[in-house]
């Protein structure tokens, strides 16, 4: 099921800039917009059909976009998640960054210890 967003450009505008303030917008074919943060989340919407992409890798781009479905999703603006679909993320969301921390740390110790083999 794909996100629909139900308002217009500007209170789109409203949202992104409460997460994130220094990133730019650009104009995409058929209509639509794209917002890209400066440590690489990127948020695609189409006017036409309200359709909602989120790209990027990393926990920047997870937490844009759960901060976005956040805001969205509370005035009532989204369509296409629920509130279950929202707390999976957000859970999904800490597994994922405890995963990345762990991978962090092995790989600091593996290097470590590489380096008194050397």
């Amino acid at each position: 099921m794909s996100l629909k967003f139900g308002g217009d450009f500007t209170v789109i505008q409203k949202y992104v800039s409460r997460i994130d303030c220094r990133g730019h917008w650009r104009d995409l074919k058929y209509g639509g917009k794209q917002y890209r943060t400066d440590n690489g989340a990127v948020f695609n919407w189409w006017k036409k059909s309200g359709k909602i992409l989120f790209q990027g890798h990393g926990a920047a781009a997870l937490e844009f976009e759960q901060e976005f479905m956040a805001i969205a999703s509370t005035k009532g603006r989204l369509a296409g998640k629920s509130t279950k679909d929202l707390e999976g993320l957000r859970k999904e969301n800490e597994t994922l960054r405890k995963l990345v921390a762990d991978v962090l740390l092995e790989s600091f110790r593996l290097k470590k210890q590489l380096s008194k083999h050397l």
